[in-house]
């Protein structure tokens, strides 16, 4: 989930996207937050083209979905079928059997942060630098650090199973303990780093991860001699792409999304005939504003929504609350926010 502009005190400590936060946790949902460049202390600063914030979204998003996609929820429970130790170092054995469902993902923005959504490459764009990264790189810094933080997440998962197993035939009170990751650090050593600026820009600012035992229904592919060691190196996977979907709250329109970022408002990544329809309008995507929001035109969002309806296929979907401003602090405005998001998330 993105957060509004920086230099307007936006961070991943946003109310709105705490709201979002929380209504996503209570669904059952894993929810990754982080800041852009210069926000809320992180290195860095905001830039004046938005073009390196957008490099944020895509970084932050591969290593999202390289996490998920690593991740073995019924890890636990094999192994304490099998009665094997929480401490096994191999978790090959007992990985779950790969079926037909897909890792759900929801990509998210408000503010400012869904103008850095509205403007993602397609899911597969933003895959490929992240497929087999050159050793050293950004990239492989990345994935490297996703496939560590899935690895203890799968060891706390098992570890909070033995206890609450034990718990309950001692019968003592359920732990309600639910583990939390802070991302930072390094993974590769420093004679592997790249000097360049891909690398010391690639993991600036101070990126979080909230973790909840409480799963959807996710389907995690089967990783091939996955130990519970620190990676040094890439391994060529088959990786599942995940189903993606989209949520924008608030987005911006011109003039200010042309201030906030002029660099996005012509797409670089592509020169196909599809330019003019948006990655967020080919996928299941729902956009909530407010109809006196002084920060967007209720016209100019109306009329961007209904183009995207009417494409062949669309699944756009969007929402305009009366009375909401751009901050959602009217009278009732927030339950109706919650409230449709409780409903898409039904819906998925």
């Amino acid at each position: 989930m993105a957060h509004p502009y920086a230099p307007m005190g936006g961070s991943f400590d946003d109310r709105i996207v705490g709201i979002v936060i929380d209504e996503f946790l209570h669904a059952g949902f894993i929810v990754g937050v982080f800041n852009f460049r210069g926000a809320h202390g992180s290195k860095g600063r905001t830039s004046w083209t938005g073009k390196p914030e957008l490099d944020d979204y895509i970084s932050f998003a591969a290593f999202f979905m390289h996490y998920i996609s690593n991740l073995q929820p019924s890890l636990p429970y094999n192994l304490l079928a099998s009665e094997q130790s929480p401490m096994s170092p191999n978790f090959s054995e007992s990985a779950p059997v790969q079926s037909d469902v897909y890792p759900l993902v929801v990509l998210g923005g408000y503010s400012y942060g869904s103008l850095i959504l509205r403007n993602l490459p397609p899911v597969l764009t933003i895959l490929q630098p992240f497929a087999a990264p050159p050793e050293g790189s950004a990239a492989e810094e990345i994935v490297l650090r996703a496939s560590k933080l899935a690895d203890q997440s799968n060891m706390e998962w098992v570890t909070l199973a033995r206890d609450e197993t034990r718990a309950r035939r001692k019968d003592r009170a359920k732990h309600n303990t639910r583990p939390s990751i802070t991302m930072g650090g390094e993974e590769t050593s420093p004679g592997k780093r790249r000097s360049s600026r891909e690398v010391r820009r690639s993991l600036e600012g101070s990126s979080r991860l909230e973790i909840r035992t409480r799963l959807r229904s996710l389907s995690h592919r089967r990783r091939d001699n996955a130990e519970v060691t620190t990676p040094t190196k890439v391994e060529t996977t088959n990786f599942t792409v995940p189903d993606v979907r989209y949520l924008l709250i608030s987005p911006l329109t011109p003039p200010l999304s042309s201030l906030a970022a002029p660099a996005l408002m012509h797409k670089f990544w592509s020169r196909s005939k599809d330019d003019h329809q948006e990655t967020v309008g080919k996928h299941v995507t729902l956009a909530i504003y407010g109809d006196q929001d002084i920060f967007a035109s209720a016209k100019k969002l109306r009329d961007w929504a209904e183009q995207l309806k009417a494409s062949p296929g669309s699944r756009f979907r969007s929402l305009e609350v009366a009375d909401a401003g751009h901050f959602w602090v009217e009278h009732g405005v927030e339950e109706k926010l919650r409230v449709a998001m409780r409903e898409w998330i039904v819906d998925m």
